[in-house]
């Protein structure tokens, strides 16, 4: 059995720099909602929302942090408006220039308010968000910071945080790396992406990184792509359903050992 490489630390992704050129980081970033419409990031946000929604009470106030450009959201109005589901959709970055064209290219969905922000210091108050989403960012994160972003994400929920990363592997990093020179020519998403995938995840590490962000239950599934989805709910009087391809929720602590 091929054992996951280590986490890389210390890393710096070009799409974090500030002052990038602006014409590349538009065409980086339209190429990133491409990629993430036909590869399926968008999908799993979307699938995850289906069985969540229904049964929240109306408008239902979304979080999006480290939004980008907005893809998702804008992915989650349409789906929303094709189902008669009332949204609200707070969008928050902390990258001017990308806030920018997020801006831009989400005239037309008065559903969606986009805002400078900080993950780590949301600008919102205790469970006032129905939904809290995260897409790609946690991996971004190190040491210290990666709890307490989950801690973030979790206090401004009111019912479920969705957060969507990358698996960590050698066979992720190869076919990421081979793909996006196919699918794309921004230099920054083929030096972007195959560092992501080392800086990912495995399932075990997230739901490790929940229970000390003090979640009180989360589960993780696997997508294609090689996408893994941590999801922490609120707790409820009625247990979460979990897929076949899910980790188990946390297991209650017996003796003197975990």
């Amino acid at each position: 059995m091929v054992t996951a490489p280590a986490r890389l630390v210390g890393a710096t992704e070009l799409i974090d720099l500030p002052c990038a050129d602006a014409d590349e980081l538009a065409r980086t970033l339209e190429d990133l909602a491409w990629i993430n419409h036909w590869l399926g990031g968008t999908r799993l946000i979307l699938d995850h929302l289906a069985s969540l929604l229904p049964d929240l009470p109306t408008p239902i106030r979304i979080l999006d942090v480290a939004t980008g450009y907005a893809d998702i959201p804008r992915a989650i109005a349409r789906w929303a408006r094709g189902r008669g589901l009332s949204v609200k959709i707070e969008a928050l970055d902390s990258h001017d220039q990308i806030l920018e064209l997020a801006r831009n290219a989400s005239r037309g969905f008065p559903e969606i308010h986009i805002r400078q922000g900080n993950a780590l210091a949301l600008p919102f108050a205790d469970g006032s968000c129905d939904v809290v989403l995260a897409s790609l960012v946690l991996h971004h994160a190190e040491g210290e910071t990666q709890a307490r972003l989950l801690r973030e994400l979790y206090r401004v929920a009111r019912s479920v945080v969705v957060v969507n990363d990358l698996r960590r592997g050698w066979w992720p990093f190869l076919v990421t790396w081979m793909s996006l020179r196919l699918v794309s020519r921004s230099r920054i998403i083929h030096h972007d992406g195959p560092v992501s995938v080392r800086r990912g995840y495995l399932g075990a590490e997230l739901i490790a990184l929940a229970r000390e962000a003090c979640w009180a239950q989360a589960r993780v599934s696997r997508h294609a792509f090689f996408r893994l989805v941590l999801i922490g709910e609120k707790p409820t009087n009625q247990q979460p359903q979990m897929d076949a391809n899910e980790h188990k929720l946390f297991p209650q602590k017996s003796g003197g050992s975990s």
